[in-house]
């Protein structure tokens, strides 16, 4: 879909990393994706890529979601959603802030889940689902349990514990078992290493037994990364789609180069 022209201020703040031209593909069945790289790196840029109506829930800091509201004119914020509309007045994506403005009265985890349950309705209305990311994501809901939750407890690890149980039930569970959408969720690295058929790779990060299970439950998996060898030009985001010696990555998708360019259509490319 063309983006259009928005407003001044948001052509302005932080221009993005080029991407290079690809063939406009069909699109295909619907595919589930774990992103991880380090912060800059592309991963919302990539997830904007996906076919659109978008639906873009995050927890990050304002002016993240700055890619997503290029797709289109952004409208007004209204109690925590604002929608983003191409050139004819077509939704191309709604993006939908999870935040906590007090810090000792966490609500951003709870009305997260409050939506999940009532997302169903909204479901056929969207192409692709992004989450964004899972660092923010596991610090609203450590928040909740260490305030909201279980303010009594003396011992953290209680918090963590929770903290992880409430994310592998969206991040795997949920999240896993949506059917005709795209699903792109995105991670930072995880800076401790694991191990890989003898090799020792970094994975996306996550909290507590997601470091090593999270990767399990997604069919792509893939790091993003700004790739700058002429300095004199614009940083270009490229993805790795296969593991290598440091990172750890996988796709299903027999088409998709390694490394190859970080859009949707590039996935496809010799289709």
């Amino acid at each position: 879909m063309e983006a259009v022209q928005v407003t001044d201020l948001h052509a302005t703040l932080n221009p993005p990393a080029t991407v290079a031209p690809t063939k406009v593909v069909v699109e295909q069945q619907p595919i589930h994706v774990l992103v991880y790289g380090d912060p800059g790196g592309g991963k919302t840029t990539f997830a904007t890529t996906f076919p659109t109506p978008i639906l873009y829930f995050t927890f990050d800091a304002v002016g993240k979601e700055m890619p997503v509201l290029r797709l289109g004119k952004p409208g007004p914020l209204n109690d925590g959603v604002r929608q983003v509309l191409g050139k004819n007045g077509e939704l191309v994506a709604q993006v939908e802030y999870f935040h906590d403005l007090l810090v000792n009265k966490p609500v951003a985890y709870q009305k997260f889940m409050a939506r999940l349950a009532s997302v169903s309705a909204d479901m056929g209305k969207f192409k692709t689902l992004v989450l964004d990311s899972v660092t923010s994501m596991e610090l609203a809901a450590r928040k909740q349990q260490q305030y909201s939750i279980n303010p009594q407890s003396k011992d953290p690890r209680q918090w963590f514990a929770g903290t992880t149980e409430r994310l592998e039930e969206v991040l795997c569970i949920w999240l896993g078992a949506l059917h005709n959408i795209n699903v792109v969720v995105c991670a930072h690295i995880d800076e401790d290493k694991d191990e890989l058929h003898g090799t020792f790779v970094r994975n996306p990060a996550a909290p507590g037994r997601l470091r090593k299970r999270l990767a399990a439950y997604y069919a792509e998996m893939y790091r993003v990364y700004a790739s700058r060898p002429d300095q004199s030009k614009p940083a270009k985001y490229l993805l790795q789609t296969r593991s290598n010696q440091l990172y750890n990555a996988t796709s299903v998708v027999a088409e998709a180069p390694d490394p190859c360019d970080a859009t949707y259509a590039a996935l496809w490319a010799s289709k």
